[in-house]
Formats: structure tokens, sequence, C-alpha cells
């Protein structure tokens, strides 16, 4: 073995559910030690009546996603017929810069649609208000299908984008092409229209970066 010395240590494991004894087995209720409670995109188990979010049930693990499934499950246990769509899921992560993402990442993408993909990636360092705050570390990457342009996913990397996230899970909501959001309108100086100009940069029409060059055919 090797030994390493250090100030720190970060340990993560992950999390189990705490589903055992609660007695949810002998009402008819399926659970996994690991995965824990089953439920669909109601939030009902395998016992009708019974709900489960969060934590004990859930794939993501997150609060946000947790929030969403107890409204759903609250919404359902009324009478409605009210479902979690875990396409919009944002995937924030808290580091230094920050990271975060929504819908496909470009490999889930092209694994799904093949060549039908395009992509863009827009750097902060193009960006007026990250240089004006010094924080140029990063980019924003747009993915989109090619046949009907709808838009499939974001990736960011850089300041506040736990934050600019929201308006992609609003856009994957609302399906929207990338169209919609390189040819929306972004107020300036913001780091949100680092969004947009990924879009335009996935379409082969940049404004603030440099268009790609495509190969030249063999004379």
């Amino acid at each position: 073995g090797e030994t390493v010395e250090c100030d720190l240590m970060l340990v993560s494991v992950g999390r189990g559910p705490l589903v055992e004894g609660l007695g949810l087995e002998e009402i008819g209720v399926e659970l996994d030690k690991r995965k824990g409670i089953a439920a669909d995109e109601h939030r009902r188990t395998t016992v009708p009546h019974v709900y489960a979010v969060g934590d004990c049930a859930g794939y993501w693990q997150l609060a946000h996603t947790a929030f969403r499934e107890g409204e759903v499950a609250a919404e359902n246990a009324l009478g409605h017929e009210a479902v979690v769509d875990n396409r919009g899921v944002p995937r924030p992560i808290y580091t230094d810069p920050e990271i975060a993402s929504v819908g496909l990442t470009e490999a889930e993408a092209r694994e799904q649609h093949g060549d039908d993909v395009a992509v863009g990636m827009f750097p902060w360092v193009a960006n007026a208000r990250a240089v004006m705050q010094n924080e140029t570390v990063g980019w924003v990457k747009s993915i989109h299908e090619t046949r009907y342009g709808e838009l499939l996913g974001l990736v960011m990397v850089g300041p506040h984008v736990t934050d600019l996230i929201e308006a992609g899970v609003v856009a994957l909501d609302a399906e929207s092409t990338v169209e919609t959001v390189a040819d929306g309108m972004a107020a300036h100086p913001t780091l949100s229209e680092a969004i947009k100009e990924a879009g335009l940069v996935a379409l082969g029409r940049p404004i603030h970066v440099p268009p790609r060059r495509h190969a030249q055919a063999p004379a």
C-alpha cells in the first residue's frame, strides 16, 4: 500500500436510503436496500395510496428534485395526474469554478441522435461581464439535434453558472429550439448572454468569437 500525508481528506462515498424498519414491506411496498423505495413518475409506490419522494426513493438525491417530487405526490394524492419530468433536472456542482448542466450531455446526445447533433461552445473570456469581473475561466456549451433544432442540453463551467442553469431548465421544459434561445435578446453586459452566444456558435452564426474553420478539401 501507499501512505499519503495530508491536512484534509474528502470522503465522498455516496448515501444510502434509510428505509428499513418502517414496516413498508409488511404492507406490500417494494423496496431495495440500495436503491430505496420503488416509485413511478407519479411518485406512487407499489401500494397506490402510498407515495415516496426524495432521497429514500430517488435516483438524483438532490434537494430540488425532492421538492418537485413532493409537489407531484401531493397533487396526485388529491386526485390529480401530475408527473415528474426528469429531462429538466438541473445538476449544480458548487465548486470553484462552478459547474452546472441540464438535459443531455454531448456524449448522451450523440448516443441517442448519432450524427444529427450540433454543439456550440462559448468561452467566458469573450463575455464582457465575465471580463469586467475577472472571472473568465470556463465556457457554456449548447447541444441540440439538427433535424428539428430542439435544444437537448446545456453544460456550463464558470461564474454563477449554478444560477444561470435555470434558463436551460425553462428552455428544455418548453421544448425550445436552439434558434429560440440563440435569437432571444439578452441584456448587455450580463453573464446570461453566454447562453445565447453558445447557441449562435452551435448554429454557425457566432458574433463574439471567430467562426469555426472548415477543413479544406485537398487540391
